[in-house]
């Protein structure tokens, strides 16, 4: 039995994609750059907020970056979220989770205050024992920083966890830190893209996923 649960949050536990892209296009129309598609938004997420604002600005030149990934991070980290909603079935395999004793954990490449914010919004009832969101010093995924990072705090080693997400970065991260991974189908990415990075274990419900979690 795994100790562990480490999740995504974008794609995986919320679907957040409509609240990502209205605050990218008004960050767009803010320093007069073409908006982005809901789509597009889906597929530009998970490498974290300055690679969003990167890729949405689709190679047009920008000589004020940094400014324009502050003003993302403050429009989104604090918007409230209005369109973001949590994937069917989730809450409910949380709180079963943690009532059979296992540790939760996100592992986000959103920025700490975003993470943090949506946790608090939609995760009220869920006592997370570990909450990691982009922050200085630590590498995010794929790289195996972030989740090394917290598996120390929460004192279990890589055998013990496994990691759930849905897209081509949580499936490298996961293979990058030696732990079990497991893709869910209801995200960004198509399954295509997962198996082509080295994804073997995918699930398309809620239930499916426990069952998969409880079969480690």
């Amino acid at each position: 039995m795994k100790k562990a649960i480490l999740f995504d949050l974008d794609g995986t536990l919320t679907n957040t994609s409509l609240d990502i892209c209205d605050n990218v296009n008004l960050t767009m129309r803010k320093f007069g750059y073409p908006q982005i598609t809901v789509e597009e938004a889906k597929l530009f997420v998970g490498h974290g907020a300055k690679r969003l604002i990167e890729n949405s600005l689709k190679g047009q030149k920008c000589d004020n970056i940094d400014e324009v990934v502050a003003f993302y991070n403050n429009a989104y980290n604090f918007c409230g979220s209005p369109k973001t909603y949590v994937y069917d079935g989730m809450i409910d395999l949380l709180k079963r989770l943690k009532g059979e004793g296992y540790k939760l954990a996100i592992i986000s490449n959103k920025p700490q205050d975003g993470t943090t914010e949506v946790c608090k919004t939609f995760f009220s009832e869920i006592e997370f024992d570990f909450v990691f969101g982009q922050r200085e010093g630590i590498k995010v995924k794929p790289d195996r920083g972030c989740v090394d990072f917290t598996l120390n705090s929460l004192g279990i080693e890589a055998r013990d966890a496994v990691f759930i997400g849905d897209s081509d970065v949580d499936a490298m991260t996961a293979i990058n830190a030696g732990v079990d991974g497991i893709c869910v189908l209801w995200g960004y990415r198509p399954k295509e893209r997962l198996v082509s990075v080295g994804a073997t274990v995918f699930v398309e419900t809620a239930e499916e996923l426990y069952q998969k979690i409880k079969a480690l």
